[in-house]
């Protein structure tokens, strides 16, 4: 098995919870420590938070795995043998886990484009230490890599290669282990300088989304992103978002909130009345489909220079789009009604 999908599977399985509204305030988020922000470097320009308690049981989160197992049989096999080698039970071992992209090296003469920076994963739970080395090894040892360690910092940086590929991690408290493919950006994790927290413009973004929701993101906007928003819109936007946040309670469905932060009133006011059109177009081209009172929950709000789009949906609504993406036929009881036959004129 190569390095790369014990990865995908250690981080598949944790995002996805072992397979199995309204905002708060900045203060009222978890502890740093909690969801494992403080390990985030302040470097990070993409943060990524999920509460695998909260994601643990819910119908989409229960439904997409589903279908990522049975239409994917390698990954199926890979989550297989990852339950039989090693002595963890995720679902029960982790809380919360973290994803943090880093500052991608510029390109010459350009801007390096935002989310191909370095990766980490930061795992906060009950995971001992000697039983994650014992799984990462099994892991790759069938594929002939190996894991060794070396000292850090206090810390016991663990090297797992693989062929050509190589995965560094280490616990930086006994409850958090940060992973991921770059050296430096592990040990930037691991070092005492500035975190996350302590970026201003991070911190600003983080403070919009709610920590405490099962899943939440906050971060950079690209430039291909900011400036393909201008074209798209005709020039309506002088300027594009300069970051995204993303809010999601998945418990009964899938409630969720992406916001785009402009830079000034006035580009948020123009981008909120692009896309309330849009939204009008793509609920009448929607009616063909039966889904035109699925899609008319997604609305628009422009608050305080973030414009929101929220899609309160429930587990009815996200099988009816997945019927429709799927090529199903709409259920009888939402096709159109049958047209009236005219009554018969008088005298007839």
């Amino acid at each position: 098995m190569s390095l790369a999908r014990v990865v995908c599977v250690l981080a598949s399985v944790a995002v996805l919870g072992a397979g199995c509204g309204k905002k708060k305030a900045a203060s009222n988020a978890p502890a740093p420590e909690i969801t494992g922000l403080a390990a985030v470097p302040a470097t990070a320009e993409v943060v990524l938070g999920a509460d695998i308690a909260k994601l643990a049981g819910s119908p989409v989160i229960d439904r997409v795995t589903e279908q990522l197992l049975l239409r994917n049989p390698p990954l199926s096999e890979r989550w297989q043998h990852l339950k039989d080698a090693c002595k963890i039970d995720l679902r029960k071992q982790v809380k919360h886990v973290m994803l943090a992209i880093g500052p991608s090296a510029s390109a010459a003469g350009g801007q390096a484009p935002v989310g191909t920076g370095p990766v980490l994963m930061i795992v906060v739970g009950s995971i001992p230490e000697a039983d994650l080395k014992d799984c990462v090894a099994k892991l790759v040892g069938t594929g002939g890599g190996s894991v060794t360690g070396k000292p850090l910092g206090g810390h016991t940086l663990y090297v797992a290669k693989d062929g050509n590929r190589t995965m560094y991690f280490a616990y930086g408290r006994p409850d958090t282990v940060v992973l991921g493919s770059s050296e430096a950006y592990v040990t930037e994790a691991l070092g005492t300088g500035k975190k996350a927290p302590d970026n201003p413009e991070l911190s600003k973004w983080l403070g919009l989304v709610n920590q405490g929701a099962a899943l939440w993101a906050a971060g950079r906007a690209d430039a291909r992103i900011r400036d393909g928003l201008v074209h798209l819109t005709d020039g309506k936007l002088k300027q594009g978002p300069v970051a995204f946040t993303l809010t999601g309670d998945l418990a009964n469905g899938a409630n969720l909130d992406l916001g785009a932060v402009m830079p000034g009133a006035e580009d948020a006011n123009s981008l909120e009345s692009y896309v309330m059109g849009e939204i009008a177009l793509l609920v009448a081209a929607a009616q063909w489909r039966s889904l035109g009172p699925v899609v008319g929950k997604i609305s628009v709000a422009n608050q305080n220079g973030v414009v929101h789009l929220r899609a309160p949906l429930t587990v009815e609504d996200l099988n009816l789009l997945l019927s429709a993406l799927d090529g199903g036929k709409p259920p009888a009881q939402d096709s159109s009604p049958a047209t009236p036959t005219p009554a018969p004129a008088a005298g007839n």
